[in-house]
């Protein structure tokens, strides 16, 4: 297991000792400096041989080996302990003196997530810090880096006294962190530092130098981000606006009037975790459907709908692949076991398939009906949709209607709003569409997220207050757009009716009116799954 069980990136001695340098005199702002997940000692090397040492250096780390190595590389400069950090008690380290503390390092970059698929013990206590609730607590909003855990528990023992943490960590972390010492109202003053991860630890993954100084409130709640170690001016700035913590504060504000709130309760699609069971795939038109297994399925058409994937709102409607969905509730908690009297061609299919649902991990499926799935409700299958997919850079809208009569459904990794009519929908498209939208969509998103879209934000944005203030003719234009490429319309007088769905768009989005397209069921919505998840 080795480095993939402790999320082992070894931080380069060049990068330390640029990093150090970064920080300025280490010896004469801070009298210890501790290291709480040392590795071969790197930065404590490059703090100990920096021009203004601290006066003493601890360092924790849970592998013998480098235990050994640091204790050789610094030659009796620094204590090493061997310990698991998060069993340390950080009251009690034996320091020889006190004085302000800089905790420097570069904690794992690995999930718990995946550390559970790995069978690894190298986890902190399971609680649930963020006090997420129902789902997010149980599923994919809950997971977290360890390096946010171990930041976590820095702040929650050195809060009380003058400290700095200054840690590598991903880009998606340190936004994490930043915004959960915004909601327990910590004082603090922080910048952040870009780095480059795939130069120094060949990571496709944005990463960063997060410095926060504890105590300390920022008057301006801002935080600079400096783009490379040698920028002496921020890039941009973070910040909350509207209670919303934004990675470019400018931008977000600059159309803060626009985060009004969203009416209807923006979706996610079907949840299933069986793709190769139950997404099909035409072989040509008219050409018989195939599972992801290679095998041609013949069950009844009733529970078989058109399928959107994420990917395929790349391409306009008429260059997508033709799929279709085995689609077994029509809401969540259905009885499963009608399939086999309504559709039973069906239910041999799945129980011959039984054991691809039964290798299923997330826990959502425990205690549901058998072939259960998520995201299911009145709202997948309305006749007309938005949809968004999470994933995508830049963000695009497409609206999505019929196929042969039936309702597209879309896949889990895609958003969605329900419509009654095509220019309901047109509309809706093109107000997402709009600059004012894409922009705060950009605003909001962490850099380098692997899911820059998300259902938080997007309930955040209010299209009526987007057409407020943006321009009318353009937003007319893309409807006329979406129409005639999205839903392939042949209205005769395409302007009109996008003009009269304009008059009509808040009651259209009033979540008093269509009560099945609506109404919020919290216990309706599928798992948000984090970035590196997805």
């Amino acid at each position: 297991m080795g480095k993939k069980e402790f999320g082992d990136f070894q931080t380069p001695p060049e990068l330390a000792e640029a990093l150090v340098k970064r920080l300025g005199p280490i010896g004469g702002r801070w009298a210890r400096v501790l290291e709480p997940t040392c590795g071969r000692g790197n930065f404590l090397r490059a703090v100990l041989d920096s021009p203004h040492p601290p006066r003493e250096a601890i360092g924790i780390e849970r592998q013998s080996a480098y235990c050994n190595e640091a204790r050789a590389a610094l030659n009796g400069r620094a204590t090493i302990l061997e310990a698991d950090l998060f069993g340390v008690d950080l009251s009690r380290l034996p320091w020889s003196g006190d004085g302000p503390i800089l905790i420097v390092g570069n904690p794992p970059w690995v999930t718990s997530a995946e550390l559970g698929r790995l069978g690894s013990l190298n986890l902190p206590a399971k609680r649930n810090v963020k006090g997420l609730e129902g789902l997010e607590a149980r599923t994919g909003s809950a997971n977290f880096d360890l390096g946010e855990a171990v930041w976590l528990k820095l702040l929650a023992k050195l809060s009380d006294q003058p400290a700095t943490i200054a840690l590598l960590c991903k880009s998606a972390v340190a936004r994490a962190v930043l915004d959960h010492a915004r909601r327990l109202e910590t004082p603090i003053t922080a910048e952040l530092i870009e780095i480059d991860a795939r130069r120094w630890f060949g990571a496709a993954v944005s990463a960063c130098f997060l410095i926060l100084a504890l105590g300390r409130s920022n008057p301006t709640g801002r935080i600079a981000v400096f783009p490379n170690l040698e920028a002496t001016a921020p890039v941009r700035t973070m910040g909350v606006v509207r209670g919303r913590f934004a990675t470019d504060y400018e931008t977000a504000l600059a159309h803060e009037d626009a985060l009004g709130g969203c009416p209807r309760e923006w979706r996610q699609g079907v949840k299933h975790d069986a793709a190769p069971v139950v997404e099909l795939t035409a072989d040509g038109p008219g050409g018989p459907l195939r599972n992801g297994l290679g095998e041609v399925v013949d069950v009844e058409p009733e529970w078989l709908y058109p399928l959107v994937k994420g990917a395929d709102l790349k391409r306009p409607a008429r260059e997508r692949p033709r799929r279709a969905l085995i689609v077994t509730q029509r809401k969540l908690g259905d009885d499963t076991t009608a399939i086999a009297t309504e559709a039973p061609r069906l239910w041999a299919y799945l129980n011959a398939h039984a054991d691809r649902f039964a290798r299923r991990r997330s826990s959502i499926y425990d205690g549901r009906p058998p072939f259960a799935m998520f995201g299911i409700g009145p709202y997948s299958f309305a006749p007309y949709k938005v949809a968004v997919a999470g994933v995508h850079r830049p963000a695009r809208f497409r609206a999505v209607g019929l196929v042969a009569g039936k309702p597209i459904v879309l896949d889990d990794t895609c958003y969605l709003l329900p419509c009654s009519t095509a220019a309901e929908a047109a509309v809706l498209a093109a107000l997402g569409n709009d600059p004012i939208t894409l922009e705060l969509l950009r605003a909001f998103a962490a850099p380098g997220s692997k899911r820059p879209v998300t259902k938080a934000v997007l309930q955040a944005i209010d299209p009526t207050a987007v057409l407020r203030m943006a321009d009318r003719r353009a937003v007319v234009a893309r409807g006329v757009e979406t129409l005639v490429e999205d839903l392939q319309s042949l209205e005769t007088n395409p302007e009109a009716m996008i003009e009269s769905a304009i008059e009509s768009l808040a009651p259209l989005l009033s979540p008093s009116g269509d009560p099945t397209l609506g109404r919020f069921d919290p216990e309706s919505e599928p798992p948000h799954r984090s970035d590196e998840e997805t």
